[in-house]
């Protein structure tokens, strides 16, 4: 009787997947380097920086499930699915999902870049921004009508999270600063944590369903 195929070891893929994200990391950090010896992210205080980090968590992320919808046998290896078939058979929620995290990511690096006498003129950062926050839509809602219950349930789940994450972090922000005991937040912050913390509540709404768990 032979005995059936196993299946790489999960560790495997955890492995696989953090070495992706270090190694695009790292080329992200080396192809920022120019711009802060030349001097034009000199402008650059903690609100662009972080909205910019976000921006790049955001647009990481869609990278890495474009490149797993481009070759889902590869995909298979380092996203947290079953196997290929299951990309392929979720091919249209995804690309829908990476599409809308790209154009977020995009746009808060634009606006990053674009603060007082930053690199990014602000006229064409407005029409850049707008463009990258409103076009999404639909596809947003392209990507609802493909989902299954379970991801419309967590999808709803994390939208609700996301909602007191942003209540408790930005409303005590902004009372502690009514109440002079810290400086206000900037609008960029209020950006920054709209789309931070959307992303905090959907990984904690996934990982309580066992989503994050390697498969």
């Amino acid at each position: 009787m032979e005995n059936a195929p196993t299946k790489p070891p999960m560790w495997r893929k955890v492995v696989i997947s953090g070495a992706i994200g270090a190694v695009v990391g790292g080329l992200g950090g080396i192809a920022m380097v120019p711009l802060f010896k030349s001097g034009a992210l000199s402008i650059a205080g903690p609100s662009e920086v972080i909205a910019a980090a976000i921006g790049l968590i955001y647009a990481l992320v869609a990278a890495c499930v474009a490149a797993g919808l481009a070759s889902p046998g590869i995909g298979a290896r380092f996203l947290n699915v079953e196997d290929a078939d299951e990309l392929r058979d979720q091919r249209r929620m995804l690309a829908y999902a990476a599409a809308v995290m790209a154009a977020t990511g995009g746009a808060l690096i634009v606006l990053a870049f674009a603060g007082p006498g930053g690199m990014v003129p602000r006229p064409m950062a407005l029409a850049v921004a707008l463009a990258l926050f409103v076009a999404p839509a639909p596809l947003a809602l392209l990507q609802w009508r493909h989902m299954d219950e379970l991801m419309r349930s967590v999808t709803a789940e994390a939208g609700n999270l996301a909602y007191y994450l942003i209540l408790l972090v930005g409303g005590g922000w902004a009372m502690l600063a009514h109440l002079d005991f810290i400086q206000a937040p900037a609008p960029l912050d209020w950006l920054t944590m709209l789309f931070g913390l959307v992303l905090v509540a959907s990984f904690i709404a996934a990982g309580r369903r066992g989503m994050l768990v390697p498969r």
